[in-house]
């Protein structure tokens, strides 16, 4: 049985990245003059603008819809601070994100609590480059019904951007969807 469910979700996966790669994305600007590109089913979960938190920072919920999103159940969430990040260009700007031993220990311990009681790191936490810049990230897998997380963060044009995306999906090959909206950020023309 199980050798027929992994073959079938080989299948699916196969299925999905060759339409994966003949989808359109739909282009969703942003605040501060950035633009990023959604995958054919995702939207934007409220206003297009985000909403504005406490901590100043603006939230924007993605969701998707797709039939093998009933499945895994993946969402992400771009956070922007108003502020920019101090720093001579954008890569010492990032490298100052977890400057500190501390800094870097903080948002670990911050990540696994976010995932679950008992989450472990899928993949440590750091410098990754996707699409046209880098990015601080970390991966993290959560035990049994909670949800695994992709956490990253960038600096673009002195504009923090962090990204969050969370998914049911067990597999290897986890976030696509999210890597792919992460690498398609870019300034608006």
């Amino acid at each position: 049985m199980t050798g027929r469910c992994d073959i079938a979700l080989c299948i699916a996966l196969f299925g999905s990245a060759l339409l994966a790669g003949h989808a359109s994305a739909e282009p969703l600007p942003l605040p501060d003059g950035l633009m990023v590109d959604l995958p054919e089913g995702w939207r934007v979960d409220g206003a297009a603008e985000g909403e504005t938190g406490k901590d100043g920072r603006t939230r924007i919920q993605l969701v998707c819809e797709t039939q093998a999103c009933k499945r895994t159940q993946e969402t992400c969430t771009i956070l922007m601070r108003p502020q920019p990040v101090a720093g001579t260009d954008d890569a010492a700007r990032l490298t100052s994100l977890y400057a500190a031993p501390m800094d870097r220990y903080f948002r670990i311990r911050a990540v696994l609590r976010s995932t679950s009681k008992d989450a472990q790191v899928l993949q440590p936490l750091g410098r990754v480059s996707l699409g046209p810049r880098d990015w601080w990230m970390i991966e993290t897998d959560a035990r049994h019904n909670y949800k695994s997380g992709l956490f990253a963060e960038a600096v673009i044009d002195g504009r923090y951007l962090g990204v969050i995306c969370k998914t049911c999906e067990t597999g290897s090959e986890r976030h696509q969807a999210g890597r792919a909206i992460m690498a398609s950020v870019r300034p608006a023309d």
